[in-house]
């Protein structure tokens, strides 16, 4: 959407200017300079008149007035490259690669592929994938949608369990000891069948992936520095979301406990990094999509990340970074892995019923790990949802004993549990000058102001220490104080 009639350089009522743009000529000139069909409404706001523009997706490239090709890249328009071209309609027509019929058959397949197959619909432990392993080689491929009734497999089956000879490497995994380490082992398999290229990929990252005890009274047993989940979720993601039109490997680093994914071909449209989340299940490869998911390598609702947030929240580790490089031919997703935090497993395994299962209130948690309080308006983002979605979100993590009401009305904290299992990991819960400071950032920046029953229930402090601390920061000039005494008495920065 386009809006006409704001000042991006004020802030408030302030910012509605208004336009007198009449809006059936703006939508004939867009349309003759490049003929792109848009719908422009005016509405009223703040008592300005402002005009909203907005256009449907196009299923085919559209040039500008320079009779340039362009695409979105973050916050920039970037001119599209001649593969970018090649591929625009067909991702924006919804035309599936993996659907298409290959020239390979039922008798074409590799064994030790479709074993492995086999392999992964036993472990799911399903009935009906249980009884689907033990069916003959057609029908296992036609019931996972990897061929037809006559014997004919799409490019979905020929990937995932057929050997063609002059087939470059499907994936590429180099792994080192630590970043910038020498390189310890590197797999590339050609001709390989993308069913055994996976799994191979995953046992090898496997052997690498430090194993820890947690202490007793969790009963939560053994854990990687890498959650299994959210090291399998990477891998299938990568394979089902990839370009498979375009050449060159999925390219894997394992360096000490961090993992890089990087899969050709950028974000489908209305996709970006700060909507991966919670974007509508979405595929360049459908009919592979639905093998994996099938194969239970994926989940049942789609491919998605929410799991590799999941996981990784639940043990204390730092969220996953999904991002599209920067000339838009690839994604990269990054998991840093390490030893799980006791404190926070503790903390998720008290969250009543599907609480702990909550993506929403998990990531509340860990916003909440490194700032006092978190609003809707400030959690919307984090969630990536409407502000109403993390009203809700809010709603639960209260209901679950996670969060409790702030002292800023509409702001939540830790409960006193949480807070108390947590104190060593919080950074505002401690008590030197340069905590305090930081809190003290944070508030001015939330709110423009801070007073002592800020602080106070920000890091759990005394009235007589949370009003030192702030005379103290007066005192080096960090804040402003103004009022006499008593509860009148607040706090600003020294700008304002």
């Amino acid at each position: 959407m386009v809006v006409v009639g704001v000042d991006d350089k004020r802030i408030g009522k302030a910012a509605f200017v208004g336009t007198s743009c009449d809006t059936a000529w703006l939508q004939n000139r867009v349309r003759q300079l490049v003929a792109v069909e848009v719908q422009a409404r005016a509405v009223d706001v703040s008592g300005a008149r402002i005009v909203a523009i907005t256009v449907e997706p196009s299923p085919v490239p559209v040039s500008d007035t320079s009779r340039s090709y362009r695409r979105r890249q973050g916050r920039d328009c970037q001119t599209m490259s001649g593969a970018e071209l090649g591929t625009f309609s067909v991702h924006r027509s919804g035309t599936d690669w993996s659907s298409a019929l290959s020239a390979s058959g039922v008798t074409d397949t590799d064994p030790a592929a479709l074993a492995q197959v086999r392999l992964w619909l036993r472990q799911s432990g399903e009935t009906s994938r249980l009884e689907l392993a033990d069916s003959d080689d057609r029908t296992l491929l036609r019931q996972l949608g990897l061929g037809d009734a006559d014997g004919r497999l799409n490019r979905a089956g020929e990937l995932l369990c057929v050997r063609l000879p002059g087939r470059g490497p499907l994936m590429d995994l180099t792994c080192r000891p630590a970043p910038g380490a020498d390189t310890e082992l590197r797999i590339d398999p050609t001709e390989t069948p993308l069913a055994l290229v996976l799994a191979e990929m995953e046992a090898a990252i496997s052997v690498r992936n430090p194993q820890y005890n947690l202490p007793g009274g969790l009963a939560v047993g053994q854990v990687r520095a890498l959650p299994d989940l959210a090291l399998r979720e990477a891998l299938v993601n990568a394979a089902a979301h990839r370009d498979w039109a375009a050449s060159g490997p999925i390219r894997i680093q394992l360096e000490g406990t961090q993992l890089t994914v990087m899969s050709p071909g950028g974000f489908l449209p209305g996709v970006t990094a700060a909507t991966v989340i919670t974007a509508p299940p979405r595929t360049r490869n459908p009919r592979l999509a639905r093998a994996l998911r099938g194969l239970r390598l994926a989940e049942a609702e789609g491919i998605g990340v929410d799991r590799m947030f999941r996981e990784t929240v639940r043990q204390g580790l730092p969220t996953p970074s999904i991002e599209e490089l920067p000339d838009g031919t690839g994604v990269r997703c990054v998991l840093i892995g390490g030893p799980p935090d006791p404190a926070i497993v503790g903390v998720v395994r008290s969250l009543p019923g599907p609480a702990s299962q909550d993506i929403d209130v998990l990531l509340i948690l860990h916003t909440l790990e490194s700032r006092a309080s978190v609003n809707a308006t400030q959690l919307a983002p984090v969630i990536q949802k409407t502000r109403a979605e993390a009203s809700a979100a809010l709603s639960r993590a209260q209901n679950a004993g996670l969060a409790v009401p702030a002292s800023r009305e509409g702001h939540f904290r830790l409960a006193d549990g949480p807070r108390e299992q947590l104190k060593a990991r919080l950074p505002y819960l401690r008590r030197t000058e340069a905590d305090y400071a930081r809190v003290m950032t944070d508030l001015l920046h939330d709110h423009g102001e801070v007073r002592a029953r800020d602080l106070i229930d920000a890091c759990g402090i005394g009235q007589v220490q949370a009003s030192r601390a702030l005379a103290q920061a007066a005192q080096r000039g960090q804040v402003e104080r103004h009022g006499a005494t008593g509860a009148g008495v607040f706090y600003t920065s020294p700008d304002n």
